[in-house]
C-alpha cells in the first residue's frame, strides 16, 4: 500500500499530475498558513507542509519549544516567523491544528480566517466566520497526517526536507505511534513520509525528539512548564452555560523530574486560573514511555471534577483537594482527558459547598492580619489559600517554595513563612507586621492590570530596590520594612505579579 502511494507521487519538482479532485482544494494563492499559541511540533510541521502545498506563507503563533526547534534543524528548515512580525499580506489566514478562539494568536483579525485543517472535535469555543470556509478537519492522530495525505491525494511532489517535518509531526502528536489518539492513516503516512525523507530509523528520529523536549524541560522556569502546552477550553454545562477548563500537559521521558517539581507547580497552574478566569485549571504530567500520567490538582473543585470524570482517587495530604491522581494508560489531552471533563459537566456535575465557598473567598480575598485589614488583588491563588487557611502546615511548604523560585540562590531563605513565632534565622511574618508599613510604600507597587499586560513567558528583571525611609529610634522596624519591600520587589521581578493594592488603617 505504501510503496503504491509513494509510485503515484511525481518524482518532478513543484510538478503536479492533474486529477479530477484537484480541484478540490480551495485555498487561495499567498495564504498564512498559522499553528495555535503554545506552539508544538505538530502545528508548526503542517503549517510548514501545507504552505508548500497551497503556495502560501508560513508563520507561529508564539515561541517554538525545543522539539521543534531540534526537527528544524534536523530536516534543515529555518524557524518561521511569528505571526505578529510579519510584514505581508494577512488578509488570507488558516488555521492549523486548531479551531478555538482561545488557542488562536492575539493579534489574528477572525475576519480574515479561510480556512481550517485540524484534527481537533468541535466544542464551544469554535471560530465563527461570517462566510464560507475551506475546511478539512479528519479524526486522524496528527495535522500533518492531513496535509500529508492530501498531498498524497492531488499527486503533489512532497519535498524530503517537507515530508521529514510533516513525518515529525505525526511521531510527535502520535507519541511515536503510541497514543490512543493513532490511526491506521497515521501508521501509513509514517511509512511514506519515512520513505520519501531518506529517514531509516524512526525510533531513533523519535527518541531524539523527546529527548530534546524532556531536557529542556529542566531549565524551564514553573511558569514557563506549566502554561508551554496549555490549552483553555469553553464547554457547556448542563444549562447551556459556558464553562472555562485550562488544560496543560508536560510530556516528558523523565517524569520524576517534574514530580520533584510539583509544589511551584501548583502555584503556577492557580496562577493561570486566576489570570485567564478559569472555572477550572489542571496540569497533567506525562509519562511518554510507560504511557502513564499524574494530574496536578489545586484544589476541591478540580479534584471533584476530576474524581468524577476519572473514577481514580485523589491523593492530597491535608485532605483539602490540593493534591494528585495517578492515571494509567491516559496520556492524550484530546481522546483522553477532555472529552472526560465534557461528559461529566454535561451531565450536570456540582462542585460541594465547601468548594463553591473557597472559590468565592479566593476572589474576595480581603485577609485580617496583625497590622490591620488588608486588601490584596493576587494572581497567586495558592497564595491566597496560604492567608485565607492560617498558615496550615502544607500551604507553608506551597509557600517556601514559591519564596525560592521568587528569588534565584534563596534570597528569602532568612525568612520564616509563619504565622506566629519564629523557628528559623530571619523574623517571622508576624514580627514583620508588627511594624505596619505605611501605606504610600506600596501605592507606588500599583501595576496593570493582568487584562492589559499580558505574562512574559521569561521573568523580567526585578526593578531598582526603593530604600524604606529611615528611623534611627526603630531600627527593628526600619529592618522589617527592608525585609518586606525585598519580599515584594522579588515577587514582581520573577513575574508572578503580587499585587498589593490598598493598605488600610487598623480598625
Amino acid at each position: 500500500m505504501a510503496a503504491s502511494l509513494i509510485a503515484a507521487v511525481s518524482e518532478k519538482p513543484h510538478k503536479t499530475n492533474p486529477r479530477v479532485d484537484s480541484f478540490a482544494v480551495e485555498i487561495p494563492l499567498n495564504t498564512i498558513f498559522i499553528g495555535h499559541l503554545n506552539t508544538d511540533m505538530d502545528s508548526i510541521g503542517s503549517s510548514i507542509g501545507a504552505a508548500y502545498l497551497f503556495g502560501g506563507t508560513v508563520c507561529a503563533a508564539s515561541a517554538l519549544n525545543t522539539e521543534t526547534q531540534f526537527a528544524l534543524k534536523e530536516w534543515g528548515l529555518e524557524e518561521p516567523v511569528r505571526f505578529e512580525e510579519y510584514k505581508g499580506d494577512k488578509s488570507k489566514v488558516c488555521l492549523m491544528d486548531h479551531n478555538q478562539e482561545s488557542q488562536i494568536a492575539a493579534t489574528l483579525d477572525l475576519n480574515s480566517i479561510c480556512g481550517v485543517i485540524d484534527h481537533h472535535a468541535l466544542q464551544s469555543g469554535t471560530v465563527i466566520t461570517d462566510r464560507p470556509i475551506y475546511i478539512d478537519i479528519r479524526p486522524w492522530g496528527s495535522a500533518c497526517t492531513i496535509v500529508g495525505h492530501t498531498f498524497l491525494r492531488i499527486r503533489k511532489h512532497i519535498p524530503p526536507k517537507i515530508a521529514g517535518v510533516l513525518l515529525s509531526g505525526i511521531l510527535s502528536d502520535t507519541l511515536n505511534l503510541r497514543s490512543p489518539t493513532t490511526t491506521d492513516h497515521d501508521r501509513l503516512l509514517v511509512a511514506v513520509l519515512a520513505k520519501i525523507s531518506h529517514c531509516d530509523d524512526i525510533d531513533l528520529l523519535a527518541d531524539k525528539q523527546f529527548a530534546a523536549k524532556s531536557e529542556a524541560l529542566q531549565h524551564l522556569s514553573p511558569y514557563e512548564v506549566a502554561c508551554g502546552d496549555q490549552k483553555k477550553f469553553n464547554i457547556k454545562d448542563e444549562h447551556g452555560e459556558l464553562l472555562a477548563i485550562g488544560f496543560g500537559v508536560v510530556e516528558t521521558t523523565d517524569p520524576g523530574g517534574m514530580i520533584n517539581r510539583i509544589d511551584e507547580l501548583m502555584i503556577e497552574v492557580a496562577s493561570l486560573k486566576a489570570e485567564q478566569s478559569l472555572d477550572f485549571s489542571f496540569l497533567a504530567i506525562v509519562d511518554i514511555v510507560k504511557l502513564t500520567s499524574t494530574l496536578l490538582l489545586i484544589g476541591k473543585s478540580e479534584a471533584e471534577l476530576a474524581q468524577q470524570s476519572f473514577s481514580a482517587s485523589v491523593k492530597s495530604p491535608n485532605d483539602d483537594g490540593i493534591g494528585t491522581m495517578e492515571l494509567k494508560e491516559m496520556v492524550s489531552r484530546k481522546k483522553d482527558f477532555v472529552p472526560m471533563l465534557t461528559k461529566s459537566i454535561g451531565a450536570g456535575f456540582k462542585a460541594s459547598e465547601p468548594a463553591l465557598e473557597k472559590t468565592q473567598k479566593q476572589k474576595e480575598v480581603v485577609v485580617e492580619e496583625v497590622y490591620g485589614v488588608v486588601q490584596k488583588e493576587w494572581s497567586l491563588e495558592a497564595c491566597c489559600n496560604v492567608l485565607v487557611r492560617k498558615m496550615k502546615k502544607g500551604a507553608m511548604k506551597r509557600v517556601s517554595s514559591f519564596a525560592s523560585m521568587a528569588t534565584p540562590g534563596g534570597g528569602w531563605s532568612n525568612l520564616v513563612i509563619g504565622s506566629s513565632g519564629n523557628t528559623g534565622k530571619g523574623p517571622s511574618l508576624a514580627t514583620i507586621a508588627a511594624s505596619p508599613p505605611e501605606p504610600q510604600m506600596f501605592a507606588k507597587a500599583k501595576a496593570p492590570s493582568l487584562s492589559s499586560q499580558p505574562r512574559p513567558l521569561k521573568p523580567r528583571e526585578p526593578p531598582p530596590k526603593k530604600t524604606a525611609p529611615s528611623n534611627p529610634q526603630n531600627n527593628n522596624s526600619g529592618t522589617s520594612l527592608n525585609v518586606l519591600a525585598m519580599v515584594i520587589s522579588a515577587a514582581v521581578g520573577a513575574g508572578l505579579t503580587l499585587l498589593l493594592l490598598k493598605v488600610t488603617n487598623r480598625k
